[in-house]
């Protein structure tokens, strides 16, 4: 083999090998897009069945950075009957948050939800922690009022809720 020969093969191995490298890279540093419409459902302490509360999410995602509203469609009442909300009912959720950790490990997101109504506003923490496809992620939250704690499903899409009109949202106007 010529010495010519040599350094081209060379160069193209190498040439390879660092596009076989990039790719890889970029495909392990793909961030996953939440942006849309999601159905979440918070379950009781505990439980991984018995749902305590249900909220439409509308998240916005820019890079790592999520931005976003929801409103709690359904929740427990004092009976512990799963109720379905009526609009003007439905307290105004503030969601941000963003990519938890670095590109370069597991992909998992963390959201602040601050919501507003009622009595009194309430701060909870919710993470998408882990992918099942591209519509669902299993998630956790805590609860600051009550200091609690459990997991959550994510479901792309906005199932049998609808968000409420303008003429009914919370609070009144």
């Amino acid at each position: 083999m010529s010495t010519m020969a040599s350094v081209a093969f060379d160069v193209l191995t190498n040439v390879l090998a660092a596009a076989v490298l990039g790719t890889a890279a970029m495909l392990r540093t793909r961030v996953p897009d939440v942006s849309g419409v999601w159905t979440l459902t918070r379950y009781a302490p505990g439980s991984n069945s018995r749902a305590e509360a249900v909220y439409l999410v509308m998240l916005s995602q820019s890079g790592v950075r999520v931005e976003g509203v929801a409103e709690c469609v359904q929740c427990r009442d004092g009976a512990g009957r799963l109720r379905l909300l009526a609009g003007h009912e439905r307290p105004r959720v503030e969601v941000s948050g963003g990519l938890y950790g670095s590109v370069f490990h597991r992909k998992r997101f963390r959201l602040l939800f601050r919501e507003t109504g009622r009595r009194q506003g309430s701060i909870a923490t919710h993470g998408m922690d882990r992918r099942e496809s591209e519509d669902h992620w299993r998630g956790s939250y805590i609860a600051s009022a009550d200091g609690s704690s459990g997991d959550s499903d994510w479901r792309r899409g906005q199932g049998v809720h609808g968000f409420a009109a303008p003429a009914q949202a919370y609070p009144l106007p």
